[in-house]
């Protein structure tokens, strides 16, 4: 008891002065500690709207990759469906020669020609017999065959005009004056176009005479 009476009084501003000098900053005792903060400033309900934001970006990902393998799936069904239906045409190509020169040999030999000759006769049945039975086996296998007759409107998605000629009587020009070759279609696809031969306007002797004279001219 006689050390604590004998021990002499220290001054607070005698401290302060010391942790000052040691480099130690005291806190005053009326000032209070700031609080803690969170480590963003986001309230819960910025999160809540940022997490349904992300969500929905995540569906619509979801949508579209969805979507894209659909198509995907849907062009592949396609591309295997054409190749099933388009499997005959080369096959059909190389036998469409083979009509062609059927159809030839039968309209090199008329009716009244074969009636005068019996052999010439059986011949022209016997060669129309097997037109028939070749072009029965491209309709079974949806080769369809496409023909053009006298006075036909010409058309550019069916027809191939080798020549032009006057219109003859009868005839308008843009319409067919002949058929040369027959067309073949597999399915709505055109393999070969039917050709043939197209009426135009008539010239007149005036105008061919200037042509031929602007030919001669020119050479």
């Amino acid at each position: 008891m006689s050390d604590e009476k004998n021990a002499p009084d220290i001054d607070p501003e005698d401290i302060k002065a010391a942790e000052k000098a040691a480099g130690i900053e005291t806190v005053p005792d009326d000032e209070e500690l700031p609080p803690e903060t969170a480590p963003d400033d986001q309230t819960p309900d910025d999160m809540i709207v940022e997490l349904e934001a992300q969500l929905a970006e995540a569906k619509a990902d979801r949508l579209r990759a969805v979507a894209e393998a659909e198509n995907t799936r849907k062009r592949a069904e396609r591309e295997i469906a054409n190749v099933r239906k388009y499997a005959a045409e080369p096959l059909a190509r190389d036998f469409l020669q083979v009509s062609e020169f059927i159809r030839m040999a039968l309209q090199s030999v008329t009716e009244e020609q074969a009636d005068a000759d019996p052999l010439l006769k059986n011949l022209r049945v016997g060669v129309a017999m097997t037109e028939k039975t070749l072009l029965d086996a491209f309709e079974r296998n949806h080769v369809k065959q496409i023909t053009a007759a006298p006075g036909d409107t010409y058309d550019h998605n069916a027809h191939e005009a080798i020549s032009r000629v006057d219109a003859p009587e009868g005839i308008k020009p843009g319409q067919i004056v002949q058929m040369i070759g027959a067309g073949y279609r597999l399915h709505d696809r055109l393999i070969k176009p039917a050709t043939v031969v197209v009426a135009q306007e008539p010239q007149s002797a005036e105008d061919a005479g200037a042509g031929e004279g602007t030919d001669e001219s020119t050479a």
